[in-house]
């Protein structure tokens, strides 16, 4: 944890015992301690002894009678520096004017989002300190952006050595293009990777060392995509390795005129899962969206395909995935019946891929989107996003479960200074199970950027 609190260690003898000593490694914690319970209570921060690392708890009794006996476990302490458990939000009306992406880096997380120049909006990658919770060095600017905001990105994933990867759609002479870079704290801005004209980028994801997975789509007719995922060299300026398309088969869509965007992605049991939503026909022959997640190998090989049912709404789509510790993995969205709100929708998936539990947050009167989703040290899953407050204002929606069914086990509504589109849009989790939320809020008529740290 952060905060570690109290650490007990407790003697238990079949001997009359007159006394207790407590060693970490040789160094005395506690020495003479009546045999009572507890002997010895030490807080554990960083600044303090046993403070950071890997310790020898040494217990000796000494019996009434001169015997004495020993024993020894080994503890491994990890504290964040200066042991402080939490920071205030930070909250800045410029130049950043929204996170939209977050992920670990080092005692801290790296962010991507975006900001406003008088020549439009510009991407921009952040490092954020975990102890102060204050950005660390200039924003790195990227190039210019088209589009922001939970589920469509700037996107941020980071690999081996700090090293951080920003994915984001560039706008161009009227349509799009996939851009990618590679962002090193502290040092000058690397070259981009450009795509082909017409695609856009959601999300990146770190394959291996040398491999990266960028999900989006491309588009094939105005307002119509193809779902598409390319595997792209990490190293030597960003070379695109292999591609796979998602579409409708033609004898269903003859004229490729429906629907598919990839939302999110993650490497699970080493497998690239890729979520999104597709159009296909419903019972009553009309257009609806559903959640499709399609597996790949790390070669880029086509495995296996899920498209919801559509069993409890008429439509639904993923929009972030995550895997989970016990195996499998867990993708959130949003689901709505025709012509209704959207409500949140989080469904489980097996470690064969097999979908199992879904939840659905009831939100009968606001417009509810879930955009990043993680799982905790405790196995809660962690949903961010935003919920609809009136017909001109929506809040951040930070909330845990601690299954499919059940009460949320906590939740933060974080309403800004002004009405607009506030969303949590970025999650990142660390190994004491605090976790990062990023987003934008509105202030006036100018949207700014938010970073919090929640408890567990």
């Amino acid at each position: 944890m952060v905060d570690v609190g109290e650490v007990q260690v407790t003697v238990w003898t079949s001997r009359p015992v007159a006394s207790i000593d407590i060693f970490d490694g040789d160094v005395p914690l506690v020495l003479g301690a009546a045999p009572v319970n507890p002997v010895h209570v030490f807080e554990v921060t960083s600044d303090d002894v046993p403070g950071d690392g890997s310790h020898t708890l040494r217990a000796v009794a000494h019996a009434a009678d001169g015997v004495r006996g020993q024993g020894q476990a080994e503890l491994t302490i990890d504290v964040q520096p200066g042991g402080t458990d939490v920071w205030p939000p930070y909250v800045k009306a410029g130049p950043v004017n929204g996170f939209t992406s977050a992920a670990m880096l080092g005692n801290g997380i790296a962010t991507a989002g975006f900001f406003e120049t008088n020549k439009g909006l510009e991407a921009v990658a952040v490092r954020i300190d975990g102890t102060k919770g204050q950005p660390e060095g200039d924003p790195v600017l990227l190039g210019a952006v088209a589009v922001t905001g939970g589920g469509r990105g700037p996107a941020i994933a980071v690999g081996e050595d700090d090293t951080a990867f920003v994915a984001w759609t560039m706008p161009e002479n009227g349509s799009t293009r996939w851009a990618m870079s590679r962002v090193k704290f502290g040092e000058p801005k690397e070259p981009t990777t450009i795509g082909p004209l017409g695609t856009k980028v959601h999300a990146i994801a770190v394959a291996d060392d040398e491999t990266l997975i960028l999900v989006g789509a491309d588009e094939v007719h105005p307002g119509t995509h193809d779902l598409k995922i390319w595997w792209v060299s990490s190293t030597g300026g960003g070379q695109v390795l292999d591609e796979q398309t998602f579409a409708a088969p033609k004898e269903d869509d003859f004229a490729n005129a429906w629907d598919e965007v990839g939302r999110g992605v993650a490497i699970v049991d080493n497998e690239v899962i890729v979520v999104g939503e597709r159009q296909l026909m419903d019972q009553n022959n009309f257009l609806a969206r559903r959640t499709v997640v399609l597996h790949y190998a790390l070669d880029a090989e086509a495995l296996t395909e899920w498209t919801s049912p559509g069993e409890l709404l008429d439509e639904d789509a993923g929009m972030a995935i995550s895997p989970l510790r016990a195996g499998g993995f867990v993708v959130t969205g949003w689901g709505r019946e025709k012509g209704s709100v959207r409500q949140v929708l989080t469904r489980w998936f097996s470690a064969d891929g097999e979908p199992s539990a879904l939840r659905i947050e009831p939100t009968p009167s606001s417009d509810a989107l879930g955009f990043a989703v993680g799982e905790d040290r405790e196995g809660k899953i962690i949903i961010a996003g935003a919920r609809e407050q009136s017909q001109t204002d929506a809040n951040a929606w930070i909330f845990a479960v601690s299954g499919s069914i059940g009460p949320h086990a906590w939740g933060v509504l974080r309403n800004g200074p002004g009405q607009g589109p506030d969303e949590a849009a970025g999650l990142a989790i660390d190994a004491w199970g605090y976790s990062y939320i990023v987003g934008s809020e509105f202030d006036g008529l100018q949207p700014r950027a938010f970073a919090l740290r929640l408890y567990p």
